[in-house]
Order: structure tokens, then sequence, then C-alpha cells
């Protein structure tokens, strides 16, 4: 009986493609979430930063808090950049909505950001 290493190669060279893979494409609804939940917090500090602790305060409540994320589907959109349907419900104002929207994601060195 003769010992081949060929479907060893096989299977460490379809194992090692499905690792890089997973480094790149679309992101995932948790990058989505996230994405978001940077901007709010970004948009709090500017908040902040313009009218003071107690104007944030106050700001805070018309800020939107993220109910739920749900990815559609995603399209490339340029180098290291996505445009994605994404199913959200997100409350504000003491309201809740649920709704798709279009929303274009690059990737930077700090993750993925929504951008306009």
């Amino acid at each position: 009986m003769q010992f081949t290493t060929k479907p060893f190669q096989i299977i460490f060279t379809a194992g090692a493609l499905l690792v890089l893979a997973a480094c790149g494409g679309a992101p995932s609804e948790g990058d989505i979430k996230t994405a978001f939940e940077k901007q709010i917090v970004a948009d709090a500090k500017a908040m902040e930063q313009m009218g003071g602790k107690q104007a944030a305060g106050m700001m805070k409540g018309l800020l939107p808090e993220i109910k739920s994320v749900k990815k559609i589907g995603c399209k490339e959109d340029g180098e290291n950049a996505y445009k994605c349907d994404v199913e959200m419900e997100v409350t504000q104002m003491g309201s809740t909505n649920k709704g798709i929207v279009p929303i274009r994601f690059v990737k930077g060195s700090d993750g993925w950001m929504a951008s306009k």
C-alpha cells in the first residue's frame, strides 16, 4: 500500500481558503450593529462638545437605541466597501420603528463604519 499526501494537501488547501475567506468580505450583522453604535456614541460626544454635559443629557433621549439588526444582503461598492440592505428596529423618543434601509459600509483601520 502506497501512502500519498495528495488528500492531505487538498484538505489543507481547502481549509486555508476558508480561513482567508473569513478575513474579507461584507460586514456581518455584528459588524453592522457595532458600526451604528460607534456612530451614536460619536454623535453623543459631538452634542456634549457643542452644548456641554447638561445639553448632552437632555439630547440623549433624542439619540436612537438599536433594538435589532438583520443583514438582508450586501454588494461590493468599491475597495473595502459594501452597500447593504439592513433591516433595523430602532427606538427613538419613545417610538419604535422597524424597516429596511440601504447603507454603505467602509472598512477602515477601526473596523466597519457607516458611510454616506
